[in-house]
């Protein structure tokens, strides 16, 4: 059986959305990391406590399905769930939803431990997920893997420079900057006529500090799907698939 559901309620503030009004892509896996800290906190298992022990969470994939978004001064319940795991790999849920339960926003997630200096994976300690109390499996229910972009056509391309206060306390870049990352090449007309729902996400090689990414993407003849990659240099760092409908 899946461990218990944290809950916490937040006020969306202004800061919190973009021009729409409403609580912003990024935004809303802060929220969900948010939930997340303070979930592992109330069982004594928090950032404090992974960091005295050289260990941290980073992210593998996100699964994102929105219902809406809520915009500034909307009350919004989030939850988290702790699901499955096994020695390497961990599923965590994620829900927003209204005080009256209307489902507003989903997320599925796959987490992995490393060691934070060596920057790799180690196995996640049998006591952390006694106290998540989520079932242990054999293999975890996987995310399919985002559909990657055609490399026999042309990319729209973007730079940017991985700043300082891009990197989080984990020291990488945090996870909500590679969707700023994804999203601006779109553009302003694009964004505000075209609402997103759904977003699949995939990790492959961390962004460094005082790197240069490139952030390309292609989109559909009927402008509903996108799909986009992050790279330094070479490197293939994050690819994610993006769907999307009109505004009308």
């Amino acid at each position: 059986m899946s461990g218990d559901i944290f809950t916490q309620e937040h006020t969306i503030v202004y800061y919190e959305t973009d021009q729409t009004g409403k609580l912003s892509l990024p935004m809303i896996f802060n929220l969900a990391i948010l939930a997340s800290a303070n979930h592992g906190a109330a069982l004594g298992q928090g950032e404090e406590e992974l960091h005295a022990n050289n260990t941290g969470w980073v992210v593998l994939q996100y699964d994102l399905h929105i219902t809406k978004r809520p915009q500034a001064g909307d009350v919004v319940i989030i939850k988290t769930q702790a699901q499955e795991y096994n020695p390497y790999f961990a599923v965590r849920n994620f829900w927003l939803e209204t005080p009256a339960g209307d489902k507003l926003v989903a997320i599925k997630s796959v987490f992995a431990m490393i060691d934070m200096e060596q920057r790799k994976m180690v196995r996640i300690p049998q006591s952390l997920m006694d106290a998540y109390e989520a079932t242990k499996v054999r293999h975890i229910e996987k995310i399919p893997a985002p559909q990657a972009i055609d490399i026999n056509q042309p990319t729209v391309k973007k730079e940017y420079h991985v700043r300082y206060l891009d990197i989080d306390s984990n020291k990488h870049v945090n996870n909500a900057q590679y969707f700023d990352w994804l999203i601006d090449p779109l553009g302003a007309e694009f964004l505000q006529t075209h609402e997103l729902v759904n977003l699949n996400i995939k990790y492959a090689t961390e962004v460094r500090y005082g790197q240069e990414v490139e952030s390309h993407y292609q989109i559909s003849d009927d402008q509903l799907v996108t799909w986009h990659q992050i790279k330094t240099d070479d490197t293939l760092n994050t690819q994610a698939e993006l769907k999307w409908r009109a505004n009308n």
